[in-house]
């Protein structure tokens, strides 16, 4: 196949790719919506867009692999450490020197170990017998790490750890070398977990791109795998214009173009009349299926059960019909707005995590600002904190130097006993982690300072920030499918629109509303069961010797 006459698939071979599941499903999406096998297009044409400006592609793949290991960091391991006195301050003094905390020393020193222990035994032997080791204190180690240095230490017998640490400090405490470069390159190092990709995807490449893609992967150190990802991400925070792209992809060849395209066009068309005559379509007609489509959506277990149980009272098959009452009813309603007003609010409370307890330390004089701010606006100390998070979060700025002068502080007297939402700590916790650990504290300190050095708009943030919580994901798992027609739907999807809802919350609402208010709606489910008039009465006799029957089996001749 030559490059004038080529078709729908490129020439070359095809590359083997791997995206995440979240990545992969978004993309079938948008190939989907532009049609049929466009998948491999849709993946060429980010490539194309991607070497289209290889500029921007070294400090993306950097933020892209810093995103990556952020999210995939595995937790320090906590390990105590018992030093003399005078080792103890010596370290302390070091941490003090290079603005960093004794963890951050231990790991370099540690990595440094093992990576020239030299002749280790007789110093570890003698590390384990002394008896002067009453400075305590708690360092947090990679557990990779500590793994290695036990099988180091375990080949001369038993592994005598905490004495292969001290002896690893003292030889740095004794040389320190370039201390600041390890710090920045091997004491913020983590442990990371292996990225979870889906399954092998074959994508053809002709041999120009691949070979642009090639010589790409080679300058930034990378390879096809990890940069076809970059471009997938960067297609999909920014899908301009891609149905046209991927349609110049497809059709490439000057022989064949006007044919596809023109096979394109009929599909098209083929598709709108199908999507028109759908949208025009009325209800079902009574004498064949008067219900409709089936529909899906999710409830809780328990909302399930209770359902279940209350539609066994009208007989078997019964729950669609009893949510079609509800849904009527919640449509007929003139306070629909506010019970889902009200829904909403009790779902949000119930989803609620609580706040992280944390202590805010401060010296004196801006303890004292901070008092009489949350005394100007009446506002509690921890409202005022969350403000602070939440500008700094949005905005951080150039913070290094700040946090650095926040982190050798002395003197903080004052204490404040506050709760930050577990994502504003896990933020906070993440921006401090890139210059050091267990520096949350300082930066939390930092936020607070810029508050007080402009409030702004103060009492609305106390409105709209501090009250916020986090929402535990609603647990909706249970599938229930309802058959509803095309009038009960357009009747929905207008209150959906007017109370800026969609189906599933309101459907879930009528759910709950009808378990509430379920009295004398034998009436209602009798005709929504048996709406078909050509049969009405044979049903319904059918349901008047069923209910005697099962009424007998009861015990009761009523």
């Amino acid at each position: 196949m030559s490059e004038t006459n080529m078709g729908r698939i490129p020439v070359g071979e095809p590359i083997p790719l791997r995206f995440d599941t979240t990545t992969k499903q978004r993309l079938e999406e948008y190939a989907a919506g532009i049609g049929p096998r466009r998948f491999g297009a849709l993946v060429r044409v980010a490539a194309r867009r991607l070497l289209a400006d290889p500029d921007r592609v070294p400090q993306a793949l950097t933020q892209a692999r810093r995103a990556s290991a952020d999210a995939r960091r595995i937790p320090w391991a906590e390990r105590p450490l018992d030093l003399d006195p005078a080792t103890g301050t010596r370290l302390n003094e070091l941490a003090h020197e290079f603005h960093t905390d004794r963890s951050a020393i231990v790991r370099v020193a540690l990595h440094r170990f093992l990576a020239a222990a030299g002749r280790f035994r007789h110093p570890v032997l003698r590390e384990d017998a002394r008896t002067d080791l009453t400075s305590s204190t708690r360092v947090y180690l990679n557990r990779s790490t500590l793994d290695r240095l036990d099988r180091l230490i375990g080949r001369n017998g038993d592994a005598l750890t905490a004495a292969a640490i001290r002896v690893a400090v003292r030889r740095l405490l004794d040389d320190p070398g370039d201390l600041a470069a390890d710090l920045g390159t091997i004491g913020a190092a983590r442990d990371l977990k292996p990225e979870t990709l889906g399954p092998r995807t074959n994508v053809h490449f002709d041999d120009d791109l691949r070979d642009q893609l090639d010589a790409l992967a080679e300058r930034l150190d990378s390879n096809r795998a990890e940069l076809m990802r970059l471009a997938a991400r960067q297609l999909l925070a920014n899908p301009r214009d891609l149905e046209k792209a991927v349609t110049e992809e497809i059709y490439r060849g000057d022989a064949n173009r006007d044919l596809l395209i023109a096979r394109d066009t009929r599909r098209r068309q083929t598709v709108d009349q199908t999507t028109a005559a759908s949208a025009v379509r009325k209800a079902p007609s009574p004498q064949g299926n008067p219900f409709g489509k089936r529909h899906v959506f999710r409830f809780d277990e328990d909302t399930k059960r209770r359902l279940e149980e209350l539609a066994d009272e009208y007989g078997p098959r019964r729950l669609s019909a009893l949510l079609r009452v509800g849904i009527r009813r919640l449509i007929g309603s003139p306070h629909a707005d506010g019970d889902l007003a009200q829904a909403r609010r009790v779902a949000a409370a119930a989803r609620a995590l609580p706040h992280d307890p944390v202590t805010l330390r401060l010296d004196s004089p801006t303890a004292a600002r901070f008092a009489a701010l949350a005394a100007r606006y009446e506002a509690s100390p921890r409202d005022l904190v969350a403000v602070a998070v939440h500008r700094f979060l949005t905005a951080p700025g150039d913070f290094r130097p700040a946090l650095i002068d926040e982190a050798g502080a002395s003197r903080l007297d004052e204490k404040f006993k506050v709760s930050l939402r577990p994502s504003a700590r896990r933020g906070i916790e993440r921006l401090a982690d890139r210059h050091g650990t267990r520096l949350a504290s300082a930066l939390v300190r930092v936020a607070v300072r810029r508050l007080l050095d402009d409030p702004g708009d103060l009492a609305g943030d106390l409105e709209t920030v501090a009250p916020v919580h986090d929402l535990r994901p609603a647990p909706r798992t249970a599938r229930v499918d309802v058959a509803l027609d095309d009038e009960l739907l357009v009747h929905l999807d207008a209150l959906a629109d007017r109370l800026g809802s969609d189906r599933q919350e309101l459907v879930y609402l009528a759910a709950k509303r009808i378990l509430r208010f379920h009295h004398n709606i034998d009436n209602r489910m009798l005709d929504e069961m048996f709406r078909a008039p050509t049969s009405r009465k044979h049903l319904l006799a059918k349901h008047a010797r069923r209910e005697k029957t099962r009424r007998t089996d009861r015990g009761s001749d009523t």
